[in-house]
């Protein structure tokens, strides 16, 4: 189990293995002549199976290795020479033909990014075509097993369908032995159990195959020194301070955003900038500054991070781009750059990215200009380069009335991962959720390590991880030297974890600020409030697909809306509030109508939707009593692009978070809804 490179045990090593840790194995017997085969056929008893044995020959019935019923000694001699004679046969395995289960599939692989998972699912030999199949990373807990188990469209035939039915409990035990398997033996770098077959009372594994690999090594870990990164007492910025270059806008920004520390530009050129004095050196700074920005041509950042570390630099974001992901020579010139932080004790931060915002100090790294960011609870954590450029322009200026506490853009991430930020905004008592966009995590274990801290924290990941198919792999790789990995190991993450899965950076910011704005919904029954009824038919239908309910309105809830609606009007769950406003007025419609929902005990959130078309007409404006309830209430609202955006803005000023319509609001409350009732599930099963 020591070897340098990969070894395929044959079938029958695979089951003793498995046999040692009590997992219940077909008996399998290695025979390399036919009288061995004829002698264990008979301790068997007919019928048999045969299968060709070869650590070289990983899919047997790929090239015809498996012949199955066999019923006496003439038709075994015949299936002993026809497999001895594949090429690269080492002999056959024989075992007693089984009565068919269930079939079913348990593998193990090993993730380069988030080391060993396994897998559970419909088995068989169209197990690639169904692709019925489950993930679960380790170490898992029990209840994460089970969830992966009832994850698959084959957990229903196991429960029991039309008089088939497969012990479930047996299958979980044999997950659960395996993932012990595994953590004491992580040299297993796949396993295949193809098929199992299931039975009403037990499992039989009918075809085993490992691989055993010790080449991984452990990635080295690196802690500390994040805490500077955001809250410097002075910075030094590197690099040419010409009108529209990256160093200039830097200074820039740090001024305008009345950045709280000292500031010393550093360039070659001298003289001065916005009055501040332009050092040629950092051994001329009077004092060691607490961050490096460097904003040079990717040539000369080595020998700057050189004379950084020797002066006692301990901090450093490196902006310039053209490193590994451009070239084999940049790929050298930032191996060069770690090493020296490795050296002198330093943390960088990228290279190829816009780094680091905290609206509270005012401190920045971008180059691209910045208005001012409004402070808050949000966290976000970015692999781009150019999150805190155009992106962070574009999500501030279409959401100038949420807050940000820290933001960070990784880049490369040669040295600091996401996790360490992570860490960082966890325990950070300003920022209460987090938003992550992700290609790829260089240490995944450590990732996971900490979005668990998350869950006893009780602070919400919402996570746009890019990189899902064979296109986006390639290119996240050439975008940031990322290795975008397995997503179907990422959404076992997801799952196992209780983080927040969204696909693009407009659906992370809308989340965001519903967990942020709003408290958590306590269960799945929502009131809808529309404006038209057409609306209310999209609510209901968006509703059902996201695993909402629609719950009537209680007896005291239908009084108090009957109040201000019209006789001849239906009032039901969703509402069509429309009439109700002709008659009796938009105040007394919504207000009336929502504080009866917020107070009816069939509720556990509510969704409001009214528009926002010109000063002609009136607009509803949520009064602040609203906000006394403990049940989230989320709004959209439609109409003219910049009255909407006005009263948007008004409306998440004072802490009501604005959707731009009824199917949206719903999808993210489907989200948050499941996150948090998931969430209750997993502080027990922590014991939090």
């Amino acid at each position: 189990m020591g070897s340098k490179s990969p070894r395929l045990l044959m079938e029958h090593e695979s089951k003793n293995l498995l046999g040692s840790y009590g997992i219940f194995v077909n008996p399998t017997f290695f025979v390399k002549s036919e009288e061995e085969a004829i002698k264990a056929a008979k301790e068997l008893g007919y019928p048999v199976v045969l299968k060709v044995a070869s650590r070289k020959i990983s899919h047997k019935s790929d090239v015809g290795g498996v012949i199955l019923n066999i019923k006496d000694e003439n038709e075994l001699v015949n299936a002993f020479k026809k497999l001895s004679s594949i090429p690269e046969a080492e002999g056959v395995t024989i075992q007693k033909m089984l009565e068919r289960g269930i079939e079913v599939i348990v593998g193990v692989s090993y993730d380069e990014q988030f080391g060993h998972a396994i897998m559970f699912g419909a088995g068989g030999e169209l197990v690639e075509l169904y692709k019925d199949v489950s993930f679960c990373v380790l170490p898992a807990s029990d209840e994460e097993i089970r969830e992966m188990v009832e994850d698959v469209k084959v957990y229903k035939l196991l429960k029991g369908f039309r008089g088939i039915k497969g012990d479930v409990e047996s299958v979980v035990d044999l997950i659960k032995r395996i993932a012990k398997l595994v953590e004491e033996k992580p040299q297993i770098s796949e396993m295949d159990l193809n098929p199992v077959f299931v039975y009403e009372d037990g499992y039989s594994v009918v075809d085993a195959r490992i691989v055993l690999d010790s080449k991984r090594g452990d990635k080295e870990v690196r802690r500390g020194g994040i805490h500077k990164f955001f809250y410097p007492d002075s910075v030094a910025v590197f690099g040419s301070y010409k009108m529209g270059k990256a160093a200039f806008v830097i200074l820039y920004n740090l001024v305008n955003l009345k950045f709280k520390g000292r500031i010393y530009p550093v360039s070659l050129q001298g003289d001065e900038i916005f009055g501040i004095r332009i050092y040629r050196s950092v051994d001329e700074l009077p004092e060691i500054p607490d961050v490096a920005v460097v904003a040079t041509p990717a040539s000369l950042v080595p020998e700057i991070i050189l004379k950084c570390g020797k002066r006692g630099v301990k901090n450093a974001v490196i902006i310039s781009s053209g490193f590994r992901e451009e070239s084999e020579e940049g790929a050298k010139l930032e191996d060069q750059i770690l090493e020296v932080a490795k050296k002198y004790g330093m943390r960088i931060i990228g290279p190829n990215t816009t780094g680091i915002m905290n609206p509270e100090t005012g401190f920045t790294s971008s180059f691209a200009i910045l208005e001012e960011i409004k402070e808050g609870g949000i966290g976000i954590i970015a692999q781009t380069g150019l999150f805190l450029g155009i992106l962070m322009n574009h999500i501030a200026s279409s959401h100038p009335s949420v807050g940000f506490s820290k933001i960070a853009g990784l880049g490369n991430k040669c040295d600091v991962q996401d996790h360490e930020i992570l860490e960082f905004m966890l325990e950070d008592k300003k920022t209460k959720v987090v938003g992550i966009y992700a290609e790829g995590f260089k240490d995944g274990k450590e990732f996971v390590r900490v979005a668990r801290k998350a869950l006893s924290l009780k602070k919400p990941l919402v996570v746009f991880k890019s990189g899902i198919t064979d296109f986006g792999k390639k290119m996240a790789l050439s975008h940031s030297a990322s290795l975008a990995g397995d997503d179907r190991i990422f959404n076992a993450i997801c799952r196992q974890l209780n983080l927040i899965r969204v696909f693009s950076y407009e659906e992370m910011l809308e989340v965001l600020k519903g967990v942020y704005l709003q408290p958590l919904p306590k269960g799945n029954r929502v009131a809808i409030l529309h404006y038209v009824g057409s609306g209310c038919v999209q609510g209901a239908d968006e509703a059902y697909l996201g695993g909402l309910s629609l719950p009537e309105f209680s007896t005291e809830s239908l009084e108090r809306i009957r109040a201000v609606t019209p006789e001849w009007h239906r009032v039901g769950n969703p509402f069509d509030i429309w009439p109700s406003i002709e008659f009796f007025g938009v105040d007394a419609a919504y207000n009336t109508s929502i504080q009866a929902v917020l107070e009816d005990d069939n509720f556990d959130c509510v969704v409001v939707g009214t528009w926002a078309v010109g000063k002609m007409y009136p607009h509803y404006k949520p009064p602040e009593m609203i906000k006394s309830y403990d049940k989230p209430i989320y709004f959209f609202i439609e109409g003219e692009r910049n009255a909407v955006f006005e009263l948007k803005n008004e409306y998440e000023r004072h802490g009501f978070p604005v959707f731009p319509d009824i199917v949206t609001t719903i999808r993210i409350l489907s989200k948050i809804v499941k996150y948090s009732n998931k969430l209750e599930k997993k502080l027990e099963e922590l014991k939090i």
